[in-house]
């Protein structure tokens, strides 16, 4: 029983839940899950006010991004993946675009409007907005 409890302990701790970003232009401060799917997967490309919606995205193959899939978007990373894929290739959209760690990701977030992204739960500095997800 105490083996189980540490194990879902440390797993609890091992990568930070992830935060939703946006650059401080995105007229929203919150988002359904449903409409968080519809960004990420590609199917909204505009915001409220027109502004053209700028997925970022962490590596596929890294922690954060296998557990913002899972937890945030109810995806599978392979099914996003799938997805991206798909409008690749039939011509209909381009995949996100891809930062390398997290610091890429809040400068490239911070410098595009309409852009949209995530990192680990480390406090977002200034400059950047913080989009909550409603259940």
């Amino acid at each position: 029983m105490r083996l189980l409890l540490l194990t879902m302990l440390l797993s609890t701790f091992s990568v930070p839940a992830a935060t939703v970003l946006a650059h401080p232009s995105v007229p929203v401060d919150s988002l359904t899950q449903a409409q968080l799917r519809n960004i990420f997967s590609l199917r909204q490309t505009l915001w409220p006010d027109g502004t053209p919606v700028r997925v970022i995205v962490m590596p596929v193959d890294t922690e954060l991004h296998q557990r913002f899939c899972r937890e945030q978007l109810r995806f599978f990373p392979y099914q996003l993946n799938n997805i991206w894929d798909k409008h690749s290739f039939s011509g209909t959209g381009r995949r996100p675009e891809q930062a390398s760690d997290t610091a890429t990701m809040v400068q490239l977030v911070r410098s595009m409007p309409g852009a949209i992204g995530y990192a680990a739960s480390l406090g977002v500095d200034a400059g950047i907005k913080e989009v909550r997800i409603e259940q």
